[in-house]
């Protein structure tokens, strides 16, 4: 079963808005008093109690909101063929699963392919500068090779992470602010390769030091927001190491990405999605052959979430 099977199998269908033209069209020639007749067999309308719109005032906080349909807009970038680096075979089976996976998860998708350092950077800027008001959310995935700083276009020049974020900031792109921003880097950042650790019983006990700083909680509601904030960004490796990849499967870190979210998306929030796929990683996955054999890897997410974030909070927990 390929990726897009089991995303079509386990995630929420699309809205018959989006996907489910024949739907809409049975819906459409039926009279308004026949669906007035089946819904009030089907629904029982009840007065919301005061629990109920507490959690709910209380979520609305705390949750980031994903109701808009499509979710957002995503950006993909497919860099395989580079002047004076080796070719990133299995780069087009990312670039295919991500893509399904986005437009499962109710993102509407571009795919850009092999491009320079300052294409990059063009088409980055052009993406934030669309209009995203209608949307809850954006996606950003960059597919090449890179370093513990930057991305690499195909002309071998870098493209330096911070370069990446800086046209989706609150300065540069208004209609993002309070909005979650996510971008996944499949790239490697070094050329070291973790061998591993033999696994042993921690021994020692766990302190935890309470200081006044951790008795305080302060809750309030800020005037303005940091610029670089609301961002989640995953990368597939920890700087300085090397990110594995199969040319047939693609990648470890989206293989596991589809598998997780694919068996996970509909009810956890983004934080307990890449949690699994750090654990995926760095269990199901080990290198073969070759003088490189038995090697790992672990994601390294970086949070700048101020919310949770859920898929789809209507099916939540």
């Amino acid at each position: 079963m390929d990726a897009r099977q089991r995303l079509t199998r386990r995630l929420p269908p699309l809205p018959s808005s989006l996907g489910n033209k024949d739907a809409q069209t049975e819906s459409e020639s039926q009279t308004p008093s026949t669906l007035y007749r089946r819904t009030l067999r089907k629904v029982v309308i009840k007065k919301p109690s005061l629990w109920s719109c507490l959690f709910a005032a209380r979520r609305d906080q705390l949750w980031y909101r994903m109701k808009s349909e499509p979710r957002g807009l995503a950006f993909i970038l497919n860099n395989k063929h580079f002047d004076t680096m080796k070719v990133r075979h299995g780069s087009d089976c990312d670039s295919r699963n991500m893509e399904h996976l986005l437009k499962a998860l109710r993102f509407t998708t571009v795919v850009h392919r092999d491009l320079t350092a300052e294409e990059i950077m063009s088409e980055l800027r052009k993406f934030s500068l669309l209009d995203h008001s209608d949307y809850d959310c954006c996606a950003v995935v960059l597919l090449s090779h890179g370093n513990a700083e930057a991305i690499f276009g195909t002309d071998g020049k870098p493209v330096s992470y911070s370069a990446t974020l800086q046209p989706f900031d609150g300065q540069h792109c208004k209609a993002l602010i309070n909005k979650p921003k996510l971008f996944f880097m499949e790239a490697c950042r070094g050329d070291m390769t973790d061998s591993g650790a033999d696994e042993f019983p921690l021994l020692l006990p766990f302190s935890y030091q309470v200081t006044e700083a951790n008795r305080q909680r302060n809750y309030f509601v800020p005037s303005n927001m940091p610029s670089i904030c609301d961002i989640y960004l995953a990368f597939s490796t920890v700087p300085g190491y090397t990110s594995w990849r199969n040319s047939q499967r693609g990648s470890w870190f989206v293989q596991s990405l589809i598998d997780v979210f694919s068996e996970h998306a509909a009810r956890e929030d983004l934080c307990s999605l890449m949690t699994r796929v750090n654990q995926k990683v760095a269990l199901s996955f080990e290198s073969q052959g070759g003088k490189l054999t038995q090697r790992k890897q672990v994601p390294a997410p970086v949070n700048m979430l101020t919310k949770k974030l859920f898929f789809f909070p209507e099916y939540a927990r």
